[in-house]
Protein backbone atom coordinates (compact mmCIF):
# COMPACT_ATOMS: atom_id res chain seq x y z
CA UNK A 1 0.00 0.00 0.00
CA UNK A 2 2.78 2.60 0.66
CA UNK A 3 3.88 1.77 -2.91
CA UNK A 4 0.72 1.95 -4.42
CA UNK A 5 0.66 5.78 -2.60
CA UNK A 6 3.58 6.73 -3.71
CA UNK A 7 2.74 5.71 -7.26
CA UNK A 8 -0.40 7.32 -6.70
CA UNK A 9 1.03 10.51 -6.36
CA UNK A 10 2.69 10.11 -10.11
CA UNK A 11 0.91 11.77 -12.71
CA UNK A 12 0.80 8.92 -14.73
CA UNK A 13 -0.88 6.90 -12.46
CA UNK A 14 -2.78 9.63 -10.90
CA UNK A 15 -4.90 10.05 -14.13
CA UNK A 16 -5.66 6.18 -14.14
CA UNK A 17 -9.25 5.64 -14.46
CA UNK A 18 -9.21 2.21 -12.93
CA UNK A 19 -7.16 0.23 -10.43
CA UNK A 20 -7.65 -3.49 -10.48
CA UNK A 21 -5.91 -6.07 -8.16
CA UNK A 22 -6.62 -10.09 -7.82
CA UNK A 23 -5.27 -12.55 -5.23
CA UNK A 24 -4.95 -9.59 -2.83
CA UNK A 25 -5.08 -11.74 0.59
CA UNK A 26 -7.21 -9.17 1.98
CA UNK A 27 -10.09 -10.36 5.12
CA UNK A 28 -12.91 -9.51 6.95
CA UNK A 29 -10.75 -8.86 9.43
CA UNK A 30 -9.10 -5.82 7.06
CA UNK A 31 -10.06 -2.38 8.25
CA UNK A 32 -11.14 -0.66 5.03
CA UNK A 33 -8.88 2.29 6.37
CA UNK A 34 -5.55 0.28 6.04
CA UNK A 35 -6.51 -0.47 1.86
CA UNK A 36 -7.68 3.18 1.21
CA UNK A 37 -6.48 5.05 -1.48
CA UNK A 38 -6.67 9.17 -2.38
CA UNK A 39 -9.04 10.10 -4.90
CA UNK A 40 -10.04 5.97 -5.28
CA UNK A 41 -13.33 4.65 -4.21
CA UNK A 42 -12.58 0.71 -3.77
CA UNK A 43 -14.75 -2.40 -3.88
CA UNK A 44 -13.76 -5.19 -2.31
CA UNK A 45 -14.75 -8.92 -2.85
CA UNK A 46 -11.97 -10.73 -0.12
CA UNK A 47 -11.99 -14.58 -0.21
CA UNK A 48 -14.63 -16.32 1.78
CA UNK A 49 -12.87 -20.02 3.18
CA UNK A 50 -16.22 -21.72 3.90
CA UNK A 51 -17.14 -21.17 0.09
CA UNK A 52 -14.23 -21.73 -1.45
CA UNK A 53 -12.36 -24.16 0.69
CA UNK A 54 -8.95 -21.71 1.26
CA UNK A 55 -8.45 -19.90 3.53
CA UNK A 56 -5.13 -18.32 2.42
CA UNK A 57 -4.79 -15.88 -1.00
CA UNK A 58 -7.67 -14.94 -3.14
CA UNK A 59 -9.95 -12.03 -3.00
CA UNK A 60 -10.15 -9.37 -5.38
CA UNK A 61 -10.38 -5.11 -5.27
CA UNK A 62 -11.93 -2.77 -7.60
CA UNK A 63 -10.43 0.81 -7.03
CA UNK A 64 -12.25 3.58 -8.84
CA UNK A 65 -10.78 7.25 -10.02
CA UNK A 66 -13.24 10.02 -8.64
CA UNK A 67 -12.59 12.31 -11.12
CA UNK A 68 -13.15 9.86 -14.04
CA UNK A 69 -16.59 8.62 -11.76
CA UNK A 70 -19.00 9.78 -9.16
CA UNK A 71 -18.61 7.36 -6.26
CA UNK A 72 -22.29 7.26 -6.00
CA UNK A 73 -22.59 5.75 -9.62
CA UNK A 74 -20.74 2.56 -8.88
CA UNK A 75 -22.42 -0.24 -7.55
CA UNK A 76 -22.06 -4.30 -7.62
CA UNK A 77 -24.13 -6.21 -9.85
CA UNK A 78 -22.34 -9.88 -8.65
CA UNK A 79 -20.40 -11.65 -6.34
CA UNK A 80 -19.14 -15.24 -6.74
CA UNK A 81 -16.64 -17.27 -4.44
CA UNK A 82 -16.11 -21.37 -5.44
CA UNK A 83 -13.33 -23.24 -5.31
CA UNK A 84 -13.05 -22.62 -9.09
CA UNK A 85 -13.79 -18.79 -9.48
CA UNK A 86 -14.09 -16.01 -7.97
CA UNK A 87 -15.63 -13.22 -9.80
CA UNK A 88 -16.59 -9.38 -8.64
CA UNK A 89 -19.13 -7.62 -11.24
CA UNK A 90 -19.15 -3.57 -10.55
CA UNK A 91 -21.04 -1.34 -12.72
CA UNK A 92 -20.15 2.04 -13.25
CA UNK A 93 -21.69 5.67 -14.81
CA UNK A 94 -18.77 7.99 -15.47
CA UNK A 95 -19.12 11.42 -15.72
CA UNK A 96 -18.66 11.04 -19.72
CA UNK A 97 -18.87 8.09 -22.19
CA UNK A 98 -19.31 8.09 -25.99
CA UNK A 99 -22.50 8.25 -26.61
CA UNK A 100 -23.36 5.00 -28.25
CA UNK A 101 -22.48 3.44 -24.97
CA UNK A 102 -24.85 3.62 -21.34
CA UNK A 103 -22.19 2.69 -19.05
CA UNK A 104 -18.77 0.92 -18.25
CA UNK A 105 -19.54 -3.03 -16.29
CA UNK A 106 -15.88 -4.54 -15.12
CA UNK A 107 -15.54 -8.14 -14.61
CA UNK A 108 -13.31 -9.03 -12.14
CA UNK A 109 -11.84 -12.55 -11.88
CA UNK A 110 -9.67 -15.22 -10.00
CA UNK A 111 -8.96 -18.36 -11.43
CA UNK A 112 -6.62 -20.82 -8.79
CA UNK A 113 -4.10 -22.48 -10.83
CA UNK A 114 -5.93 -25.90 -9.92
CA UNK A 115 -9.71 -24.96 -10.67
CA UNK A 116 -11.35 -26.91 -13.25
CA UNK A 117 -11.11 -24.59 -16.36
CA UNK A 118 -14.65 -25.73 -18.17
CA UNK A 119 -16.59 -25.22 -14.94
CA UNK A 120 -14.63 -21.57 -14.32
CA UNK A 121 -15.78 -20.71 -18.21
CA UNK A 122 -19.33 -22.02 -17.62
CA UNK A 123 -19.98 -19.81 -14.79
CA UNK A 124 -18.56 -16.59 -16.51
CA UNK A 125 -19.97 -17.35 -19.45
CA UNK A 126 -23.74 -17.30 -17.30
CA UNK A 127 -22.84 -14.02 -15.93
CA UNK A 128 -21.88 -12.41 -18.81
CA UNK A 129 -24.47 -13.30 -20.98
CA UNK A 130 -26.90 -12.10 -18.16
CA UNK A 131 -25.11 -8.96 -18.06
CA UNK A 132 -25.47 -8.65 -21.98
CA UNK A 133 -29.10 -9.07 -21.99
CA UNK A 134 -29.95 -6.69 -18.86
CA UNK A 135 -27.43 -4.11 -20.55
CA UNK A 136 -27.15 -4.53 -24.05
CA UNK A 137 -25.47 -1.24 -24.59
CA UNK A 138 -22.87 -1.40 -21.99
CA UNK A 139 -19.18 -1.64 -22.49
CA UNK A 140 -18.12 -4.78 -20.50
CA UNK A 141 -14.54 -5.88 -19.48
CA UNK A 142 -13.26 -8.94 -18.40
CA UNK A 143 -10.22 -8.82 -16.36
CA UNK A 144 -7.92 -10.78 -13.49
CA UNK A 145 -6.07 -13.57 -13.01
CA UNK A 146 -7.18 -16.30 -15.60
CA UNK A 147 -3.68 -18.87 -14.84
CA UNK A 148 -4.46 -21.60 -17.19
CA UNK A 149 -7.98 -20.49 -18.10
CA UNK A 150 -9.04 -18.56 -21.77
CA UNK A 151 -12.50 -17.20 -22.94
CA UNK A 152 -10.75 -17.74 -26.40
CA UNK A 153 -14.11 -20.20 -27.67
CA UNK A 154 -16.28 -19.36 -24.32
CA UNK A 155 -16.96 -15.67 -25.24
CA UNK A 156 -16.41 -15.39 -29.00
CA UNK A 157 -17.36 -12.17 -29.28
CA UNK A 158 -14.86 -10.43 -26.95
CA UNK A 159 -11.59 -9.50 -27.77
CA UNK A 160 -8.50 -9.93 -25.87
CA UNK A 161 -5.74 -7.26 -25.25
CA UNK A 162 -2.91 -8.15 -23.37
CA UNK A 163 -0.25 -9.10 -25.48
CA UNK A 164 2.78 -8.91 -23.57
CA UNK A 165 3.88 -11.14 -20.45
CA UNK A 166 2.42 -10.92 -17.24
CA UNK A 167 4.47 -13.63 -15.01
CA UNK A 168 7.83 -14.59 -16.13
CA UNK A 169 7.18 -15.42 -19.65
CA UNK A 170 3.50 -16.04 -19.44
CA UNK A 171 0.45 -13.91 -19.84
CA UNK A 172 -1.79 -14.74 -17.26
CA UNK A 173 -3.41 -11.66 -16.52
CA UNK A 174 -5.78 -11.11 -19.35
CA UNK A 175 -8.26 -8.37 -20.21
CA UNK A 176 -11.35 -9.39 -22.71
CA UNK A 177 -14.01 -6.69 -24.08
CA UNK A 178 -16.83 -6.67 -26.24
CA UNK A 179 -15.01 -3.67 -28.37
CA UNK A 180 -12.50 -4.28 -31.14
CA UNK A 181 -9.65 -1.94 -30.80
CA UNK A 182 -10.55 -0.46 -26.96
CA UNK A 183 -6.63 -0.54 -25.62
CA UNK A 184 -3.07 -0.85 -25.74
CA UNK A 185 -1.37 -2.89 -23.60
CA UNK A 186 2.00 -1.80 -21.97
CA UNK A 187 3.86 -3.44 -19.29
CA UNK A 188 4.79 -2.06 -15.99
CA UNK A 189 6.91 -3.06 -13.12
CA UNK A 190 5.48 -4.98 -10.42
CA UNK A 191 3.98 -3.68 -7.28
CA UNK A 192 6.02 -4.36 -3.81
CA UNK A 193 7.07 -8.31 -4.24
CA UNK A 194 4.22 -8.96 -6.39
CA UNK A 195 5.03 -11.79 -9.04
CA UNK A 196 2.61 -10.07 -11.34
CA UNK A 197 3.84 -7.16 -13.84
CA UNK A 198 1.63 -4.32 -13.85
CA UNK A 199 0.12 -3.96 -16.83
CA UNK A 200 -1.24 -0.58 -18.28
CA UNK A 201 -4.00 -0.30 -20.56
CA UNK A 202 -4.04 2.79 -22.68
CA UNK A 203 -7.49 3.63 -24.69
CA UNK A 204 -7.57 3.20 -28.01
CA UNK A 205 -11.34 3.17 -28.81
CA UNK A 206 -12.52 6.29 -31.44
CA UNK A 207 -15.79 6.89 -30.81
CA UNK A 208 -18.91 6.60 -32.98
CA UNK A 209 -19.31 9.98 -34.30
CA UNK A 210 -15.71 10.56 -34.79
CA UNK A 211 -15.40 7.62 -37.03
CA UNK A 212 -18.32 8.59 -39.32
CA UNK A 213 -17.74 11.27 -42.24
CA UNK A 214 -19.21 14.33 -42.49
CA UNK A 215 -22.04 14.71 -45.30
CA UNK A 216 -23.25 17.86 -47.49
CA UNK A 217 -26.46 18.56 -48.56
CA UNK A 218 -28.05 21.41 -50.62
CA UNK A 219 -30.92 23.19 -49.39
CA UNK A 220 -32.86 25.68 -50.48
CA UNK A 221 -35.57 28.09 -48.22
CA UNK A 222 -38.15 28.96 -49.29
CA UNK A 223 -40.48 32.08 -48.48
CA UNK A 224 -43.77 33.58 -49.39
CA UNK A 225 -41.59 36.45 -50.90
CA UNK A 226 -40.07 33.74 -53.15
CA UNK A 227 -42.54 32.25 -54.22
CA UNK A 228 -44.05 35.29 -55.65
CA UNK A 229 -40.74 36.15 -56.79
CA UNK A 230 -40.53 32.75 -59.22
CA UNK A 231 -44.23 33.10 -59.93
CA UNK A 232 -43.70 36.70 -61.54
CA UNK A 233 -40.63 34.62 -63.12
CA UNK A 234 -42.86 32.27 -64.90
CA UNK A 235 -45.73 34.80 -66.04
CA UNK A 236 -43.39 37.25 -67.39
CA UNK A 237 -41.76 34.54 -69.88
CA UNK A 238 -42.47 34.42 -73.40
CA UNK A 239 -42.46 30.28 -73.80
CA UNK A 240 -43.34 30.76 -77.32
CA UNK A 241 -39.81 32.55 -77.71
CA UNK A 242 -37.70 29.46 -75.85
CA UNK A 243 -39.60 26.70 -77.36
CA UNK A 244 -39.47 27.72 -80.83
CA UNK A 245 -35.97 27.06 -82.16
CA UNK A 246 -36.24 23.34 -81.42
CA UNK A 247 -39.39 22.11 -83.88
CA UNK A 248 -40.73 19.30 -83.55
CA UNK A 249 -37.31 17.77 -81.23
CA UNK A 250 -39.00 16.41 -77.89
CA UNK A 251 -35.87 15.91 -76.27
CA UNK A 252 -34.87 19.62 -76.93
CA UNK A 253 -37.67 21.22 -75.83
CA UNK A 254 -37.53 19.10 -72.64
CA UNK A 255 -33.99 19.67 -71.69
CA UNK A 256 -34.57 23.46 -72.53
CA UNK A 257 -37.97 24.01 -70.41
CA UNK A 258 -36.31 21.60 -67.78
CA UNK A 259 -33.11 23.98 -67.90
CA UNK A 260 -34.76 27.29 -68.16
CA UNK A 261 -37.12 26.40 -64.91
CA UNK A 262 -34.05 25.05 -62.77
CA UNK A 263 -32.09 28.35 -63.84
CA UNK A 264 -35.08 30.58 -62.32
CA UNK A 265 -35.07 28.55 -59.29
CA UNK A 266 -31.40 28.82 -58.81
CA UNK A 267 -31.30 32.95 -59.34
CA UNK A 268 -34.82 32.98 -56.92
CA UNK A 269 -33.84 30.51 -54.13
CA UNK A 270 -30.31 29.55 -54.67
CA UNK A 271 -29.07 26.47 -53.06
CA UNK A 272 -27.12 25.93 -49.93
CA UNK A 273 -24.68 23.50 -49.07
CA UNK A 274 -24.76 22.00 -45.71
CA UNK A 275 -22.92 20.04 -43.43
CA UNK A 276 -24.15 17.59 -41.34
CA UNK A 277 -22.21 15.89 -38.47
CA UNK A 278 -23.36 12.20 -37.14
CA UNK A 279 -23.79 13.33 -33.89
CA UNK A 280 -26.05 16.06 -34.93
CA UNK A 281 -30.26 15.60 -33.99
CA UNK A 282 -32.34 16.71 -37.61
CA UNK A 283 -33.67 19.30 -35.53
CA UNK A 284 -30.06 21.14 -34.87
CA UNK A 285 -30.80 23.54 -37.42
CA UNK A 286 -28.65 26.86 -38.06
CA UNK A 287 -30.78 29.09 -36.37
CA UNK A 288 -30.30 26.33 -33.36
CA UNK A 289 -26.39 26.99 -33.91
CA UNK A 290 -26.54 30.31 -33.82
CA UNK A 291 -28.13 31.30 -30.38
CA UNK A 292 -26.04 28.95 -29.01
CA UNK A 293 -23.23 30.78 -29.92
CA UNK A 294 -24.71 34.01 -29.07
CA UNK A 295 -25.30 31.80 -25.42
CA UNK A 296 -21.50 31.05 -25.52
CA UNK A 297 -20.33 34.68 -26.38
CA UNK A 298 -22.67 36.04 -23.33
CA UNK A 299 -20.80 33.18 -20.97
CA UNK A 300 -17.09 34.57 -22.12
CA UNK A 301 -18.27 38.13 -21.60
CA UNK A 302 -19.41 37.41 -18.38
CA UNK A 303 -22.95 39.21 -19.26
CA UNK A 304 -25.47 37.02 -17.02
CA UNK A 305 -28.32 38.97 -18.39
CA UNK A 306 -27.41 38.57 -21.89
CA UNK A 307 -27.09 34.73 -21.20
CA UNK A 308 -30.42 34.41 -19.37
CA UNK A 309 -31.58 35.67 -22.73
CA UNK A 310 -29.67 33.56 -24.77
CA UNK A 311 -31.07 30.66 -23.02
CA UNK A 312 -34.51 31.22 -23.14
CA UNK A 313 -33.40 31.99 -26.96
CA UNK A 314 -32.35 28.37 -27.40
CA UNK A 315 -35.02 27.22 -24.94
CA UNK A 316 -37.69 28.41 -27.59
CA UNK A 317 -36.06 28.10 -31.14
CA UNK A 318 -34.88 24.61 -29.95
CA UNK A 319 -38.62 23.98 -28.97
CA UNK A 320 -39.34 25.27 -32.71
CA UNK A 321 -37.13 22.91 -34.32
CA UNK A 322 -38.40 19.66 -32.97
CA UNK A 323 -41.84 20.75 -33.24
CA UNK A 324 -40.74 21.42 -37.20
CA UNK A 325 -39.31 17.80 -37.24
CA UNK A 326 -42.64 16.59 -35.79
CA UNK A 327 -44.70 17.97 -38.73
CA UNK A 328 -42.34 16.29 -40.83
CA UNK A 329 -42.95 13.34 -39.11
CA UNK A 330 -46.45 13.50 -39.36
CA UNK A 331 -46.55 14.44 -43.08
CA UNK A 332 -45.10 11.49 -43.80
CA UNK A 333 -47.48 9.35 -41.98
CA UNK A 334 -50.14 11.39 -44.15
CA UNK A 335 -47.80 9.90 -46.90
CA UNK A 336 -48.14 6.24 -45.47
CA UNK A 337 -44.14 6.10 -45.52
CA UNK A 338 -44.12 3.58 -42.54
CA UNK A 339 -40.21 3.80 -43.17
CA UNK A 340 -39.33 6.79 -42.45
CA UNK A 341 -42.12 7.23 -40.13
CA UNK A 342 -40.42 4.72 -37.68
CA UNK A 343 -37.31 6.38 -38.38
CA UNK A 344 -38.38 9.66 -37.29
CA UNK A 345 -39.91 8.32 -34.00
CA UNK A 346 -36.95 6.48 -32.85
CA UNK A 347 -34.98 9.35 -33.73
CA UNK A 348 -37.14 11.12 -31.29
CA UNK A 349 -37.20 8.47 -28.79
CA UNK A 350 -33.75 8.19 -28.84
CA UNK A 351 -34.10 4.25 -29.37
CA UNK A 352 -31.47 2.45 -30.78
CA UNK A 353 -31.21 -1.21 -32.24
CA UNK A 354 -27.93 -2.55 -31.45
CA UNK A 355 -26.33 -4.78 -34.37
CA UNK A 356 -25.50 -7.78 -32.12
CA UNK A 357 -23.39 -9.34 -35.19
CA UNK A 358 -19.80 -10.15 -34.11
CA UNK A 359 -16.73 -9.11 -36.16
CA UNK A 360 -13.86 -11.25 -36.64
CA UNK A 361 -11.06 -12.75 -38.79
CA UNK A 362 -11.00 -16.01 -40.94
CA UNK A 363 -8.60 -17.49 -38.27
CA UNK A 364 -11.01 -16.81 -36.13
CA UNK A 365 -13.74 -18.56 -37.63
CA UNK A 366 -11.44 -21.31 -38.71
CA UNK A 367 -9.99 -22.13 -35.25
CA UNK A 368 -14.00 -22.46 -34.34
CA UNK A 369 -15.06 -24.53 -37.36
CA UNK A 370 -11.92 -27.04 -36.31
CA UNK A 371 -13.08 -27.00 -32.16
CA UNK A 372 -16.59 -27.61 -33.02
CA UNK A 373 -15.89 -30.00 -35.94
CA UNK A 374 -13.78 -32.15 -33.58
CA UNK A 375 -16.19 -32.68 -30.96
CA UNK A 376 -18.64 -33.66 -33.56
CA UNK A 377 -16.85 -35.71 -34.95
CA UNK A 378 -16.17 -37.18 -31.54
CA UNK A 379 -19.66 -37.60 -30.91
CA UNK A 380 -20.40 -39.41 -33.90
CA UNK A 381 -17.75 -41.90 -33.43
CA UNK A 382 -18.91 -42.58 -29.97
CA UNK A 383 -23.02 -42.95 -31.20
CA UNK A 384 -21.19 -45.25 -33.91
CA UNK A 385 -19.06 -47.51 -31.37
CA UNK A 386 -22.04 -47.63 -29.24
CA UNK A 387 -24.61 -49.34 -31.95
Amino acid sequence: MDELHALNNQRFYRECSLFIFTETWLTELTPEANVDLRGFASVRADRDAEACGKSRGGGLIVYINNRWCNPGHVSVKASLCCPDLELLVVSMRPYYLPRELSHVICVCVYIPPRADAATACEKIHIVTARLQTQHPEAFIIITGDFNHVTLDYTLASFYQFVDCPTRNNRTIDLLYANMRDAYRATPLPPLGKSDHNLVYLKPQYTPLDQRQPVTTRSIRRWTPEMEDALRDCYDTTDWDVLLSTHGEDIEGVTHCLTDYLNFCVDVVAPAKTVRCYPNNKPWVTQEVKAVLNKKKKAFRNRDKEEMKTAQREVKQCVREAKDTYRRKVEQKLGENNMRDVWKGVKTITGHNTKNGTAGGTVEKANELNNFFNSHFTASQQTRSGDN
